[in-house]
């Protein structure tokens, strides 16, 4: 991201002309919104995981108490 010989920083982003300053304002988000959407995405996949973690050991959990009732009876 650098325009010219530094990188542009928040003390010297004055120092671009208006155009370029825009310019690089929609990089830097368009940056941002596609790490937002990544994380969004990785979050997702993960609370998924959770949530059949959890499906599947309920489904033991009740295999168990089944089998245990069966041999009770």
């Amino acid at each position: 991201m650098a325009y010219g010989s530094s990188k542009i920083n928040r003390y010297n982003m004055h120092q671009l002309p208006p155009y370029e300053r825009m310019q690089y304002q929609r990089e830097r988000r368009a940056m941002a919104a596609e790490t937002a959407q990544k994380q969004a995405n990785m979050a997702n996949s993960f609370a998924n995981i959770q949530s059949s973690n959890v499906v599947e050991t309920g489904n033991i959990v009740s295999k168990i108490a089944m089998s245990r009732m069966s041999k009770i009876a």
